[in-house]
C-alpha cells in the first residue's frame, strides 16, 4: 500500500498528514502500522497532532484518539481542510498547529471551558456547565451541559459525543434547543446551512 500518511516535525510537534482519497478503514489501519513503525521515537505519554486533508474525515478523530490511548500516546490536536495560503510557501517552523485544548476530567456544574480552537474532553459535561469553542468539540463522555462550537462562525466545525443529552447546542450560531438526540454516540455538523445529526460508531 502506498504511503499516504506522512509524519513531520513542526514547531517541535509531531504531525501526521492524512492524504485525501482513502477510506476511513484503510486510514485507521495504515495509521496504526505507521505508529508501530515509529515506536522507537515515542516515549510513553507523548502526544501528536493529525492533519486531515479531507475535512469530511472528521469522524476519524475519536477513533485515532482511542487508538493513541491504547498505544500509551495522546492525540493533542487535529486540523483539516486546505492549508492557509500564508503557510504554503513558508518554512515548517512557522506552521503552528497547537490550538487544541484537552480537558481530562468531568466538567462540573458552574464550570466553563473556553478555547479559540478545538476542545477535547475526556469526561462528562454535567448539567449547568458550558463549553465554548472557536472550532470543534469532541467529548468522550455524556454531554448534559451547554455546548457551543464554531463560535467564530466556523461552519465547518462539528460536535462529537459518546452520549448527547444537551438542552442547548450551537454550531456557528445555529441552535439545537431541547433536541431529541439519538441514544448512541452522535456527530452534529452544519452542511450548506442544514443541520445534520448522525449516529456515530466510536
Amino acid at each position: 500500500m502506498e504511503d499516504f500518511i506522512s509524519a513531520k516535525i513542526i514547531d517541535g510537534d509531531i504531525v501526521f498528514f492524512f492524504e485525501k482519497g482513502h477510506t476511513q478503514k484503510d486510514s485507521l489501519e495504515f495509521f496504526e502500522k505507521k505508529i508501530d513503525m515509529m515506536r522507537s521515537i515515542f516515549s510513553l505519554g507523548d502526544s501528536f497532532f493529525i492533519y486531515l486533508e479531507n475535512e469530511e474525515q472528521y469522524n476519524l478523530i475519536p477513533k485515532i484518539a482511542k487508538l493513541a490511548i491504547s498505544k500509551g500516546l495522546r492525540l493533542a490536536g487535529s486540523f483539516f481542510g486546505e492549508l492557509p495560503e500564508s503557510k504554503k510557501n513558508k518554512s515548517e517552523k512557522e506552521f503552528n498547529l497547537s490550538n487544541t485544548k484537552i480537558y481530562r476530567k468531568h466538567l462540573r456544574s458552574g464550570q466553563t471551558i473556553d478555547n479559540p480552537g478545538d476542545i477535547i474532553i475526556f469526561g462528562n459535561v454535567k448539567p449547568g456547565s458550558e463549553v465554548n469553542a472557536g472550532g470543534s468539540v469532541i467529548v468522550f463522555g455524556k454531554v448534559e451541559g451547554i455546548v457551543k462550537a464554531g463560535i467564530t462562525n466556523k461552519k465547518n466545525s462539528f460536535v462529537i459525543a459518546s452520549e448527547m443529552a444537551s438542552p442547548l447546542l450551537e454550531i456557528a450560531g445555529i441552535p439545537f434547543y431541547n433536541y431529541t438526540w439519538p441514544a448512541t454516540p452522535v456527530s452534529i455538523r452544519i452542511e450548506k446551512e442544514k443541520a445534520l445529526v448522525e449516529p456515530l460508531e466510536l
